[in-house]
C-alpha cells in the first residue's frame, strides 16, 4: 500500500503514541468456543499487522473498519502471519494478536481467551509471538525498567511462564510455540532503511541499539521456550538477507516512509511475503 509522505508522518506519530485498549465484555464461552483443532495466536503489531490508516483512526471513527477483521478492538489484517498460518496448516485461527502488545499484555490475552472458549481441550496449539515491545514505551507502562536488559528479560520470563502455565491447567497437550521475529535491521552493521521511495536504492542510518535490542528479543524467546517446554521457531536467522536495507522485491520489512516495498501495511512492519514466511515456518513444527 501506498500513501503520501506528510500522511505516513502523521500516522506514524499517532502509531507511536497509541496503546493497545482492550475492553473486557461479558462472552459467553459456549457461544464463542473455538472448533476443536484450533490454533489461538498472541502478537503484537508484526503479527496483527493492520492497515495503519484504519489503525491509527479507529478511535476517531468506528464506522471506517466495521467490516475490517478485529478482535476485541485490535485490528488484525486479513492477510498477517495468524490468518495465513491458518491457510497452510488448514486450522481455524483464533487471532488475539494486537498493536501494541507486549508479553504482559499477551497474557491477559489468554485469559481473555480460556475465558471465551478459544483456548480449550480440543485446542491444537497456542503461539506467542510477543516480546519486541517489552523494549519501548509499552515496557514502561507495564512497570519494568527498559534500561535494564536484566529486568526487561526477567519481566518476560514470568509474563510467559504465566502464560503457559494458563494454557496447560486448560490441557497439558496444547502445543505452545514461541516464534522469533523478523530481521529488521541489517544483522552486522546495525543499518535501519526506514526511508524507500527509490526504486531498489533504499536509504538509511546505522541504529546498532535497535539490533541489539532484536538480539535480546531473540535470547529471551529462546530462554522463554527452554525455561517452559515451548517450541522456539527462530524466524530472524532464515529472514536475515530480508531486512528494510535489501532490494526492493527481497524485502520483508517496510520502510517507515515506502512507496517500494511489495504489498505492506503498516510503515517498519511485514510485507506479505514476510508474514507469509513467519506463517510457513510455524506450520512447520506443528504436531
Amino acid at each position: 500500500m501506498r500513501i503520501s509522505k506528510s500522511l505516513k508522518k502523521v500516522t506514524a506519530i499517532v502509531l507511536g503514541a497509541a496503546a493497545a485498549a482492550v475492553t473486557a465484555v461479558s462472552v459467553s464461552p459456549a457461544a464463542e468456543a473455538a472448533p476443536n483443532g484450533n490454533i489461538a495466536y498472541f502478537g503484537d503489531s508484526y503479527s496483527a499487522n493492520p492497515d495503519q490508516i484504519l489503525n491509527a483512526l479507529r478511535g476517531v471513527n468506528p464506522q471506517i473498519y466495521h467490516d475490517y477483521p478485529s478482535r476485541e478492538g485490535c485490528l488484525q489484517a486479513p492477510n498477517n502471519a495468524p490468518r495465513l498460518l491458518g491457510q497452510i496448516a488448514g486450522a481455524p485461527i483464533s487471532d488475539w494478536s494486537c498493536t501494541a502488545e507486549t508479553s504482559r499484555v499477551a497474557t491477559q490475552r489468554v485469559t481473555r481467551a480460556i475465558q471465551v472458549g478459544d483456548i480449550h481441550s480440543g485446542t491444537r496449539a497456542v503461539v506467542l509471538a510477543a516480546g519486541m515491545n517489552n523494549y519501548g514505551g509499552f515496557g514502561i507502562r507495564d512497570g519494568v525498567n527498559i534500561l535494564d536488559n536484566q529486568a526487561v528479560h526477567n519481566a518476560y520470563l514470568k509474563d510467559i511462564r504465566d502464560a503457559v502455565k494458563q494454557i496447560r491447567r486448560v490441557s497439558p497437550r496444547i502445543q505452545i510455540i514461541i516464534p522469533g521475529m523478523l530481521q529488521v535491521t541489517e544483522p552486522t552493521s546495525g543499518m535501519l532503511c526506514a526511508v524507500n521511495v527509490v526504486p531498489n536504492a533504499p536509504m538509511g542510518v546505522p541504529v546498532p541499539l535497535l539490533r541489539d535490542v532484536e538480539n535480546w528479543n531473540r535470547d529471551n524467546q529462546i530462554a522463554a521456550a527452554r525455561e517452559t517446554g515451548a517450541t522456539f521457531v527462530d524466524i530472524k536467522s532464515g529472514s536475515a538477507g530480508h531486512h528494510t536495507c535489501v532490494p526492493d522485491m527481497q524485502r520483508w520489512v517496510s520502510g517507515s516512509i515506502d512507496t517500494t516495498t511489495p504489498k505492506y501495511n503498516m510503515g517498519l512492519h511485514p510485507s506479505e511475503a514476510g508474514s507469509r514466511y513467519v506463517a510457513q515456518r510455524i506450520a512447520a513444527v506443528l504436531r
